[in-house]
Parts: structure tokens; C-alpha cells; sequence
């Protein structure tokens, strides 16, 4: 009985720690996100958010792309061909942007 329970024991504990994992990026990428749209004046790069965030160029890229869809942004190319991400102004209440958010 106990060599069947060990691998279902183990294999439960691996799925939690890559779903805390999976939990602990997404928090990381959106605090990165709403840092840089704070700080750049709502123009975000990819590297940019991918330095901060810690996460995977492919990670990055796909949260980026559905920011963009969520919240009306715009992919924008540069002649040198870097792309950049503008999003709506980011409009904060005295409140929080005081507070350091």
C-alpha cells in the first residue's frame, strides 16, 4: 500500500509547487507592469517588463499581449525596430499615488 501512496503523495506535491510557482510569477509580472506603466509613462517594453519581472521572454510576451486586448493598448514599432506597448494613461487617485503604490 505504501509504494502506491508515495508517488501519488509526491506527484501532488509537485503540482502544488508549480501552480505556487505559476501564482507567484503572474504577481510578479503584473506588479511589474503596473511599476513600468507608473514610471514610463504608460510605455512598456518587453525587456523591460522581462528585467523586472524576473519571468521568460515568451512569459513576458504573452502577458503583454493580453494586456493589450484587456485594456485597449497599442502595439507601437520604432524605426529601429524595437517594439514598445502603449496602454492608456494610468490615472492613480491623490491617495495611491502618494502612498507609493
Amino acid at each position: 500500500m505504501g509504494l502506491i501512496e508515495l508517488p501519488i503523495l509526491l506527484g501532488c506535491g509537485v503540482a502544488i509547487a508549480i501552480f505556487i510557482s505559476r501564482a507567484n510569477q503572474q504577481k510578479r509580472l503584473e506588479s511589474a507592469f503596473y511599476q513600468l506603466l507608473r514610471q514610463q509613462d504608460s510605455c512598456i517594453s518587453l525587456i523591460q517588463l522581462r528585467a523586472i519581472s524576473q519571468v521568460s521572454s515568451q512569459t513576458a510576451k504573452t502577458f503583454l499581449d493580453r494586456q493589450i486586448r484587456l485594456l485597449d493598448g497599442i502595439p507601437e514599432v520604432e524605426e529601429n525596430g524595437d517594439t514598445f506597448y502603449r496602454f492608456p494613461k494610468l490615472r492613480l487617485p491623490d491617495l495611491l499615488a502618494d502612498d507609493g503604490w
